[in-house]
């Protein structure tokens, strides 16, 4: 391609983030920005309105699900590759459902990240080979969002980002700081959303964030 292409990194690991930034720019890749979790990424993706955006999937704070999803709805034009240790179909189609191009996974060679950059601008989609087998005989054709996934529960978005903090193992009164609610208010989203899942445990409320790819087990 002519025009320079402009990335967005978004990763919680330093040494992931400058190896990448450092590749990239060697294949004359400009990085615009470099974004630690889905908050950093989806403001750096509206103030700089890149290409492509690399996105980690388990990131603290707000996921790369929750942020690919408002980034796709903010910069519609922007094309989000997810990045990841897991190569499981669940977490998968949540990704593509939240408007992804493109997923692969940590461990492959630099070159598929390239190409997968290449494959995304030309409008198709890119799967890591060695588990886009798991989609060819595959007879679900929809892939099932965090937000389908909410709607069915009834939990909102608020709620959603409650969860991912409190699986987190953030105090009520810090979720409230960084969501600029009230701690009463964190409560009640706290309160509604056990209700609707039917688990009233941290440890439960942790195993279904995990078990959604909301957190990760590092």
């Amino acid at each position: 391609m002519d025009m320079k292409i402009s990335v967005v990194l978004a990763d919680d690991h330093a040494i992931i983030r400058e190896g990448l930034k450092s590749l990239l720019e060697r294949r004359e890749i400009t990085v615009s920005a470099i974004a630690k979790n889905g908050r950093e990424a989806i403001e750096s993706a509206i103030l700089h309105q890149p290409d492509v955006v690399i996105m980690d999937i388990a990131m603290p704070d707000l996921n790369g699900m929750e942020a690919t999803a408002a980034i796709r709805h903010e910069v519609p034009h922007t094309k989000i590759i997810g990045l990841s240790m897991h190569s499981g179909k669940h977490i998968i189609d949540k990704m593509f459902a939240s408007g992804a191009s493109g997923y692969i996974l940590k461990e492959s060679a630099f070159e598929e990240l390239y190409d997968a950059i290449q494959e995304v601008l030309k409008g198709r989609f890119y799967l890591t080979p060695s588990i886009a087998r798991m989609y060819v005989d595959s007879d679900e054709n929809e892939f099932q969002s965090l937000e389908d996934i909410s709607k069915s529960k009834g939990i909102s978005k608020k709620e959603r980002e409650v969860l991912q903090l409190v699986a987190e193992g953030l105090k009520t009164r810090d979720i409230a700081q960084r969501l600029n609610l009230s701690v009463k208010t964190v409560e009640s989203h706290r309160r509604n959303m056990m209700k609707k899942l039917s688990i009233f445990t941290i440890a439960g409320l942790t195993k279904f964030a995990i078990q959604e790819g909301i957190i990760a087990i590092e």
